[in-house]
């Protein structure tokens, strides 16, 4: 069954009836990566299909022969974020922009390699395409003020659906959890039930300073390559080494809402100290139920198809979190994540006695 409001089309390949619905049905609210548009929210779906705001039907089949998770059920994208150009060729010079031939190439590629497929739009002809795009570099802010904006725009087309749901899960990828979080800390929506917050930054700052390290291994070096980079940033984009951060936007987060923070020990861009550090500042408010599940083999943002056992828990998890708070959940699924909950567990707020012990 096709839909045209941009959600889900339900569309399943092997004829088996939807299994029972157990809980609140949400719809989720996803936010990208840097580099990534709209398609990376495919890696999250399962193998539902999606109706793109370009009119194109799109799904994930997955990579390393491993598919991708089953975590979002409603999925809602509402508009393309500022930084990401769904027609880069729109005239003839533009052919010839190294910057968009790059970017053109590098999402192609990557839409190829994580298994995404496309079909053009039932009706109409279209202009712009998730098959690649380039990126907008002037709108480049990494979770601030064009992401921030980016992200209330969502919520806004989202208030505007007719069928939406009375709750929604915020849902955000590396670049998307300071968008999300900084976002609902201004904007504290009041129909959010949850938010999962995947490679999580706690600044930009922090998270670039050791991928700079990393990358030279050139400790007198470092310093100056990485205030280069937040200058260009600067300077091109929208970035401000003094602007919004989750860290430092843990004071305004809205009280009362579950916050989910999954992390990899084998993450080298988005390290596992960086997003236990923000985890445990939100934790230590004392104001949210707050985990930190942390995976051990898979990088980043593959966290689902670099490790079968990885990919697996993280999505029992999932549901064993959805189910705690009564959200739609796979029964199945949501038992053997229960344990993982357990472990996650950095801060539950309705508990009278001392948090439970931190998650390893």
């Amino acid at each position: 069954m096709y839909r045209t409001d941009e959600i889900i089309i339900e569309m399943g390949t092997d004829g088996e009836e939807a299994p029972p619905i157990n809980g609140e049905v949400c719809d989720t609210l996803f936010y990208q990566g840097n580099g990534s548009s709209q398609t990376q929210a495919l890696k999250y779906t399962g193998d539902k299909k999606i109706l793109a705001t370009t009119g194109e039907i799109m799904w994930c089949t997955g990579r390393n022969d491993l598919k991708p998770l089953n975590v979002i059920y409603r999925l809602h994208i509402g508009t393309e974020i500022a930084d990401v150009n769904l027609r880069p060729f729109d005239s003839y010079t533009s052919y010839f922009n190294p910057i968009k031939l790059a970017g053109a190439a590098i999402t192609w590629t990557s839409n190829w390699r994580n298994g995404f497929h496309f079909l053009p739009p039932m009706q109409g002809e279209y202009i712009d395409s998730v098959k690649f795009h380039s990126p907008v570099i002037s709108e480049i802010s990494i979770g601030q003020s064009s992401d921030m904006e980016s992200h209330r725009r969502k919520y806004l087309t989202w208030l505007q659906k007719p069928d939406k749901t009375k709750g929604l899960i915020l849902y955000g990828v590396s670049r998307g959890t300071a968008a999300t979080f900084c976002a609902f800390a201004a904007e504290k929506y009041p129909e959010v039930r949850l938010m999962i917050l995947e490679g999580a930054i706690d600044t930009v700052n922090d998270v670039l300073s050791h991928r700079v390290y990393n990358t030279l291994e050139l400790e007198y070096l470092s310093p100056v390559v990485n205030r280069a980079i937040k200058s260009g940033l600067s300077f091109f984009g929208k970035y401000r080494e003094d602007g919004p951060s989750p860290m430092r936007s843990v004071d305004e987060f809205p009280e009362n809402v579950p916050v989910v923070f999954i992390t990899s020990r084998a993450d080298d861009v988005v390290p596992d100290k960086n997003t236990r550090r923000i985890a445990e500042a939100l934790a230590r408010k004392q104001k949210n139920d707050v985990y930190l599940l942390t995976l051990e083999r898979s990088s980043h943002p593959n966290y689902m198809f670099d490790d079968k056992e990885d990919r697996d828990r993280y999505e029992a998890f999932i549901h064993a979190i959805y189910k705690k708070y009564g959200l739609q959940h796979d029964a199945n699924l949501a038992e053997k994540g229960r344990d993982f909950v357990a472990a996650a567990t950095l801060y539950i707020k309705q508990a009278e006695q001392s948090p439970l012990p931190k998650a390893s």
